[in-house]
């Protein structure tokens, strides 16, 4: 992970640009022909439980059944390496309307999926290095945000059709004029509009999606080598990574202006991230370091650094568990630990559970999720091509899930609530 951190934080060049008209020329539909399901037909009655898992070496996503444990579908096609998923607005109503998933992958495609049918609706490319997608508020628009070329692009959600070019060009914190990756694109609560982090320029752009010409409303100049965010449990503030300063900056998506600095414990890695509303406690995870953070979410103060057995990414929490869950992995002291996850008290802020997946599944074990009712956790497999499954509150073993290609992220469809 220290070999990768590095290389992340040197700008690349970006290789070419793409024009508009060129990006269009990608969009494939697939499913166009065909009159796509009017219900679910995997047996999943609510979507809010399916789990949209990204298999990275063959591009693809399986879907499977939270509240059977197993399963229901595969979809080909969506490009190498998926990366970020988000869902339709309208996937809690569980009608037709709202039943899609959008995938980006590292590859630069974005695919539209059919939740209810399981299949491959459209696909385009909007860039050779993806990383980042964001649904706007009322489901009428994308965005997609890359590392090549340097831009982001806004996309119709129902058709895919590319609507706007975002060239990514800013000053950076030494003055010079850059091109600059985009690293994290979301859509902001209640301001009808979308949030752009240019990682390599230290800035985020506030787009208006409200206006036909899409226009850069707002912006605000952050900190060096910006990562990823969450945000705040009332959607105020932005919690925003630098990784090139070990700190969370605190921005006020109202006010549109950086009010707070939480130091970290490593570089920070904040998605899904670990915020408790009824502690008022917030817990992230950091890489290339034993530990993860905890800080105040009213006074932005650092209040521990707890030590996890290794290296970590992720982190995360639900309000109906009584326990934080993170993993172990890309550990370059002891990959012997890349099998570890483990629970944090939040209330002695210590890591209470340590548990060894390769008892059940070799090799690396990564990203937990929680199911929606916060009973349990599934964690992928990279390796083994596995999903295991364990009780949230014990930590006992509940399922392993077989026959998957390298899992990594998992997404649950009760995620098409949030930003």
């Amino acid at each position: 992970m220290s070999e990768q951190l590095a290389a992340s934080t040197v700008r690349p060049p970006s290789f070419r640009e793409m024009a508009l008209e060129a990006i269009a020329d990608s969009r494939e539909t697939r499913s166009e022909e065909r009159v796509l399901p009017d219900a679910p037909r995997h047996g999943v009655t609510d979507l809010r439980d399916l789990l949209v898992v990204a298999e990275r070496r063959p591009g693809s996503v399986s879907l499977v059944d939270t509240t059977r444990h197993e399963c229901v579908g595969r979809i080909d096609g969506v490009g190498r390496a998926p990366h970020s998923i988000v869902f339709h607005r309208q996937l809690p109503a569980n009608d037709r309307e709202g039943a899609y998933a959008y995938v980006q992958s590292r590859q630069g495609w974005v695919s539209k999926l059919d939740l209810f049918g399981g299949e491959l609706v459209a696909r385009i490319r909007a860039g050779t290095s993806g990383r980042a997608i964001a649904i706007s508020a009322g489901s009428a628009f994308l965005i997609a945000g890359y590392y090549n070329p340097n831009h982001a692009v806004i996309l119709d959600a129902d058709t895919l059709e590319p609507l706007h070019r975002i060239p990514a060009h800013a000053v950076d914190a030494d003055g010079q004029s850059i091109a600059s990756r985009i690293c994290t694109v979301r859509d902001v609560p209640g301001e009808r509009c979308f949030l752009l982090v240019l990682k390599d320029a230290g800035t985020v752009w506030f787009v208006d999606y409200g206006e036909p010409e899409f226009p850069i409303v707002d912006e605000i100049d952050v900190g060096r080598v910006l990562h990823d965010g969450v945000f705040s449990p009332d959607d105020r503030y932005f919690y925003l990574a630098s990784q090139a300063e070990d700190c969370l900056y605190v921005l006020d998506v109202r006010q549109r202006t950086v009010v707070g600095r939480v130091p970290t414990a490593g570089p920070p890695h904040p998605s899904p991230g670990a915020l408790d509303e009824r502690r008022g406690l917030g817990i992230m995870g950091t890489v290339m370091t034993d530990a993860v953070t905890a800080w105040d979410l009213e006074t932005w103060e650092p209040i521990a650094d707890v030590r996890i057995p290794g290296h970590g990414m992720f982190c995360t929490a639900h309000p109906d568990s009584e326990y934080v869950w993170g993993d172990v992995v890309f550990d370059d002291t002891d990959r012997d630990n890349d099998g570890f996850i483990y629970q944090i008290d939040p209330d002695e802020l210590v890591v209470s559970t340590v548990i060894d997946t390769t008892e059940w599944a070799d090799g690396r074990s990564l990203h937990p999720e929680f199911t929606r009712d916060g009973d349990h956790v599934y964690v992928s497999c990279w390796d083994a091509g596995t999903l295991l499954v364990f009780n949230s509150s014990t930590g006992a073993f509940t399922a392993a899930i077989d026959g998957m290609e390298t899992p990594t992220g998992t997404f649950l469809g009760d995620r098409a609530t949030e930003p």
